[in-house]
């Protein structure tokens, strides 16, 4: 059998897992690979730990939520950069408790402001709209 070649095993280091189920599994494959594997049942909104190749874990944790689970337990990266929805309002691409700018109102003032959290929602106004995101 012949040795692989030096661009095979290039390639197959670029299709290496970078998440895997558990710390152990990450262990394993961060090893095999060379490179941090994530331990996705370490995953929590602010914090995310890495296996790395010598067997060592490093975590890494931040400020405010940088992921949030959706609707379908999926976890989603939080987004803010704003787009336009169908009823003139703006809102947050994701964002974990659903962020949404209302459009220009003539009504004084307006609620511009609104996010929900754990069945409640908090509205806020101001006097004038938004601009087009």
């Amino acid at each position: 059998m012949a040795a692989p070649q030096p661009e095979a095993a290039a390639k197959a280091a670029d299709r290496a897992a970078t998440v895997a189920a558990d710390i152990a599994s990450a262990r394993v494959a961060a090893r095999l690979s060379g490179k941090r594997v994530e331990a996705l049942s370490e995953r929590t909104e602010s914090s995310t730990t890495w296996a790395n190749k010598d067997g060592s874990l490093t975590s890494e944790f931040a400020a405010g939520p940088i992921r949030f689970k959706d609707a379908t337990g999926e976890w989603r990266d939080v987004d803010v950069n704003l787009t336009s929805a169908s009823d003139g309002s703006v809102i947050s691409k994701a964002h974990p408790q659903g962020l949404r700018l209302s459009g220009r109102s003539d009504r004084s003032p307006s609620t511009n402001c609104r996010t929900r959290r754990r069945g409640s929602t908090r509205a806020n106004g101001l006097r004038s709209g938004p601009s087009d995101p």
